[in-house]
């Protein structure tokens, strides 16, 4: 029986076609495929190609295209190429008090027939106040609400600023996730403020918050990653981010980077819901936000913070563990604040999700959670 077998199976081998035709044939739907053949490679030819876009919508995501590349280059030139009107300067006397020949422009006396003085002119199609800066990017786009810099760093082997986008604002939190800056549907998307926060004006946000992805490439949000060390030197010498809005150019320094969890399960503490710290109307909404940052903080600092300074927060994936963001919170300047007087010292006691403990072969630390009396440098 057992050599009955082997036969067999030997027979069955030895009549497949093994030409190219042949491997081709048991792939493709061919003249005479019973329905049960077509179906099976009906659906290994659909398994192939979601596969493959699949595929290929992954690398999109995290490594952009030269597509991408090119358009940001072509905004950065539009937005940080242009140059400033010339400044219009009153007339300089003559040094014997005469005032300078200056040709007086050919008014007629009279208005021509037929023709009505213009009195109003057409409304400008930007808002009041805005940067000529911005003006062919809200050609483009008129959700545009800024542009954002992070000092001193660059893309790799380059003098290109790694992070140097324009930022816009979205009806929610999700839609320029898929979509770039021009309107195209793209899985990595453009960077964008939280819906919630008003950017501009004098209602602006408590804190505002800016959306990026982190691409496996350098652009993007990729680059606030190098803010994950254990050794405070880089954020010491990386300490601002400029973000220059419709109608001001503000500086902001840093002093919180940390690492949280999106899940309840993924940790012994409350999550942080940092993206819900929107407006800080009371004592009670700034101290919650302001102790959990410092609670998970990489750093201890001197910076003061007070609820009636102005925030920026900066979010993107990480992963360090899954489902998790690395955020970076910064503070607006004020007026006449030299931001080199500030000291950086490493935190040991940073509190980590416990999942990243877990991950890294760590016992779970038991607290109390963000309640510490101090948590600046003595």
């Amino acid at each position: 029986m057992s050599m009955l077998n082997e036969a067999r199976r030997g027979s069955i081998t030895d009549d497949r076609d093994r030409s190219f035709m042949g491997r081709v044939k048991e792939i493709l739907p061919w003249k005479g495929d019973s329905i049960k053949e077509l179906i099976r490679k009906a659906v290994f030819i659909g398994a192939v190609c979601v596969l493959a876009y699949s595929a290929y919508d992954a690398y999109i995501y995290n490594f952009g295209s030269k597509t991408m590349i090119n358009d940001q280059e072509h905004l950065s030139e539009l937005y940080n190429g242009v140059t400033p009107p010339a400044v219009t300067t009153a007339p300089v006397a003559n040094p014997d008090g005469a005032q300078p020949d200056t040709p007086e422009p050919d008014t007629p006396d009279t208005q021509p027939e037929g023709d009505t003085p213009q009195t109003d002119l057409p409304a400008s199609k930007y808002p009041a106040g805005m940067s000529l800066n911005f003006e062919q990017l809200y050609d483009i786009n008129p959700d545009i609400v800024g542009w954002i810099k992070v000092d001193g760093i660059f893309l790799e082997d380059t003098d290109t600023l790694a992070i140097n986008y324009p930022v816009v604002f979205g009806i929610d939190n999700d839609h320029y996730l898929h979509y770039d800056f021009f309107g195209n549907e793209a899985d990595y998307g453009t960077l964008f403020t939280d819906c919630r926060a008003k950017v501009s004006g004098e209602d602006r946000s408590s804190n505002v918050t800016i959306y990026g992805h982190n691409m496996k490439t350098e652009y993007y949000f990729h680059h606030l990653r190098d803010y994950n060390r254990t050794s405070p030197t880089f954020v010491s010498e990386h300490r601002l981010v400029e973000f220059d809005t419709l109608y001001s150019q503000d500086q902001y320094i840093i002093f919180g980077c940390f690492l949280v969890s999106i899940h309840e399960k993924d940790d012994n503490q409350p999550i942080f819901r940092y993206h819900n710290c929107v407006e800080f109307n009371t004592e009670a909404d700034f101290d919650y936000w302001y102790k959990n940052v410092l609670y998970r903080n990489y750093y201890k600092t001197d910076i003061e913070c007070t609820s009636s300074d102005e925030y920026l927060t900066l979010s993107t994936c990480a992963y360090d563990i899954s489902d998790s963001r690395f955020v970076i919170v910064a503070r607006k300047l004020r007026e006449g604040e030299d931001p080199a007087a500030y000291t950086y010292l490493q935190n040991p006691d940073r509190h980590m999700p416990a999942k990243w403990y877990k991950a890294y072969g760590y016992t779970v630390p038991e607290d109390d959670g963000p309640d510490y009396e101090a948590y600046v440098p003595e």
